[in-house]
């Protein structure tokens, strides 16, 4: 991530993250449904939206440790939130720039194809189904909302926080965008070990068309070789 923030100039805070030794102990303390890393990686979560609401950050990206991102990220990042303005102002939740699996509302120019192509400008849509949490973007109302619920969750559903937060989605809890293609991916965990994921949960690597690790000389593999969830079909203008 240090080296991701260096090249980029970008700026962010390091969370304080919850370890597994530390959170099979809250477990057996308040009678969590969840142990070991699966719930090391919900209270991480957690925490960040309970620090946005006490320190009343308005909005905020949360990006966990096992990323990569592609080389144009802040041209992306500026486009997407270009969308988001034009289309939503102020009035939505939650934004994943990240995702690893296909969503219903994805643009129909980005159907899954058998033909890999290049990969087109991001599309944002509303998202039905959200899954996985290394790339995302709240606001502070949504993490005040979060904070609450998931705590409650912790206790009756005893399931992933991605999870949780799809089925609320389901529901209609909140207004969630999706970007297509993510311009943000999980790095592969045979490649790169992240403090809230293990090995033994699978590999989760996913295609970019230029990665920022891989020219950094930090990835072992060129991730455009990689098939995505789905291969990325583009639409003829």
């Amino acid at each position: 991530m240090e080296a991701q923030r260096k090249f980029h100039k970008l700026a962010f805070d390091y969370a304080q993250t919850t370890g597994p030794l530390e959170a099979n102990r809250l477990a057996q303390e308040r009678g969590y449904l969840i142990n070991g890393t699966h719930l090391a990686c919900y209270l991480s979560h957690l925490n960040a939206y309970r620090r946005m609401v006490a320190e009343s950050i308005e909005t905020a990206l949360i990006l966990e440790d096992d990323i990569d991102m592609e080389m144009d990220i802040r041209e992306r990042h500026s486009q997407i939130m270009t969308q988001v303005g034009q289309r939503y102002g102020g009035d939505w939740d939650m934004l994943f720039v990240g995702h690893c699996t296909y969503d219903a509302n994805e643009p129909a120019g980005l159907q899954p194809s058998w033909r890999h192509k290049e990969r087109r400008n991001a599309e944002l849509y509303e998202a039905e189904y959200p899954m996985c949490m290394h790339a995302y973007a709240l606001t502070k109302e949504c993490a005040r909302r979060l904070a609450v619920v998931l705590e409650e969750r912790l206790k009756t559903v005893g399931q992933d926080i991605d999870l949780v937060l799809a089925i609320g989605v389901q529901f209609g809890m909140s207004t969630v965008l999706g970007v297509s293609p993510p311009p943000i991916v999980q790095v592969g965990r045979n490649e790169l070990a992240s403090d809230l994921s293990s090995p033994e949960n699978g590999d989760t690597a996913q295609r970019l068309s230029n990665s920022t690790l891989f020219h950094l000389g930090l990835r072992s593999s060129d991730p455009r070789t990689l098939p995505q969830y789905i291969e990325w079909a583009i639409t003829a203008h």
